[in-house]
């Protein structure tokens, strides 16, 4: 994204507005509204990774002390 964002920018000065630059601002657009769901799905993966180990592969799961705390009991930074 930064590279057409860099070339783009240096050709035409940052503005995109002629039908030659159409498929450039598709692609640009695209990538722009795509960025927040690739953030999101960061972690899905890893989850996978961990429901797979733990269920499937019977593997230990990760060390959680608060697992037998309700959720209002857990302190937090904001409250006691």
């Amino acid at each position: 994204m930064s590279r057409l964002t860099r070339s783009t920018c240096r050709a035409r000065a940052g503005v995109l507005s002629g039908p030659e630059d159409a498929e450039a601002t598709g692609k640009f657009q695209a990538m722009l509204l795509r960025a927040p769901g690739t953030r999101v799905e960061g972690g899905t993966d890893e989850i996978m990774r961990n429901i797979i180990a733990e269920r499937v592969l019977g593997l230990p799961g990760d060390i959680r002390v608060d697992k037998d705390v309700p959720f209002n009991k857990i302190p937090t930074k904001g409250r006691s």
